[in-house]
């Protein structure tokens, strides 16, 4: 059988400039010139997208960067009501996403937002005679929000929100508004914890070891509240209401204890008139004692019920306390001291929230 021979289609167009002549495109030539047109065309809509969308602003340490000087606030207003559990606010022409930073305060309720501006007046401004004058640019759902106010620095204006309810916050940013929605920290993370280190014992191995572990825990979408006790004391979040407010799922309390020079090792507390069936307290603190012990390389003592009056009685999920060695021996109390040996108790830490996050089916 004869081949037929297959030929290359031609695109033709008329030429203006010939009377009598056609003028033919090859349909290569003819298919790039039209995926050249769909490329031109699909990038500036992204372009376009990127430009109108709105964009998620990040959080970061605000304290740092602006002290709070409470002697400074104005007093503000939320003007009317947005939707549920969001609050807006608008910011001066010409600010960015990378202007603003937030700082979450949970254990004082209080959301701080900082703006890059050269205005000492656009949210509102107390006059000579002390009387706040509010520019209005703020509404939100008082469902939720205490109380609002401003600082103004010489880096710009700190935005001061205190809030009903400890709770986590989505910013984003549409134009020259911002839109605050407060989200439920079950709702942005896998698991949620709350780590309650004792203020008290001098070398704050507790609070360190915390942070590390916090930080090991981020890496697995897993949130670490970590109480600040002074704050408590100034009537602050207590500890149980951390706890309710973020529907954490564990509670781990620790600390180090005093039992004379030449003993050593770790020991693990429960509530005794807290029962649920499955992973428990006992089951939490049995599995906190064992990774830590393991990691670092300490001896596991003993897990027993909590002396009445202890935190773990206020806690209504599995919870316990444990030491994480003896500060009274001067050897254990060299070791609670380096870095290295904190960052083996901070890895069994993590990896018994993992064991728990398991267990309980989360």
């Amino acid at each position: 059988m004869r081949k037929r021979m297959r030929y290359m289609p031609l695109v033709k167009y008329a030429d203006p400039q010939a009377s009598e002549e056609t003028s033919v495109i090859p349909a290569p030539v003819f298919t790039a010139i039209v995926w050249s047109l769909f490329f031109a065309v699909s990038i500036g809509a992204c372009l376009f997208y990127l430009m109108t969308r709105p964009v998620v602003i990040t959080s970061a340490n605000v304290s740092e960067e602006a002290p709070l000087d409470m002697d400074q606030l104005i007093p503000l207003t939320l003007n009317g009501l947005s939707s549920a559990g969001t609050v807006s606010f608008m910011v001066p022409e010409g600010t960015g996403a990378s202007d603003i930073v937030t700082e979450n305060l949970y254990n004082e309720r209080r959301f701080l937002v900082h703006i890059n501006t050269d205005s000492d007046s656009f949210y509102g401004l107390m006059t000579g005679s002390g009387v706040p004058l509010d520019t209005g640019m703020i509404s939100g759902n008082e469902g939720y929000v205490e109380s609002v106010g401003v600082v103004y620095d010489r880096s710009g204006a700190l935005l001061v929100f205190d809030m009903k309810k400890v709770s986590e916050y989505v910013l984003t940013m549409e134009e020259n508004k911002v839109i605050m929605e407060a989200v439920r920290p079950g709702d942005m993370y896998d698991f949620v914890v709350v780590a309650d280190p004792e203020s008290d014992e001098a070398a704050g191995v507790a609070r360190d070891v915390s942070e590390r572990c916090a930080l090991l825990a981020r890496e697995r979408n897993i949130k670490v509240y970590i109480t600040d006790r002074d704050k408590e004391a100034e009537g602050g979040v207590t500890p149980a209401e951390l706890m309710s407010e973020t529907d954490a799922d564990i509670y781990i309390g620790m600390g180090v204890s005093h039992d004379g020079h030449g003993h050593h090792g770790m020991s693990a507390f429960y509530d005794p008139l807290y029962y649920i069936p499955g992973f428990g307290s006992v089951d939490l603190s049995d599995c906190v004692l064992k990774n830590v012990a393991i990691s670092s390389s300490d001896k596991a003592l003993s897990v027993s019920a909590a002396p009445y009056g202890n935190t773990l009685y206020s806690i209504n999920a599995p919870a316990t306390f444990i030491t994480l060695g003896n500060a009274d021996d001067s050897k254990e109390n060299e070791l609670l001291r380096e870095d290295a040996y904190r960052d083996r108790i901070a890895k069994g830490l993590f990896d018994a929230i993992n064991e728990a996050f398991t267990a309980m089916g989360k």
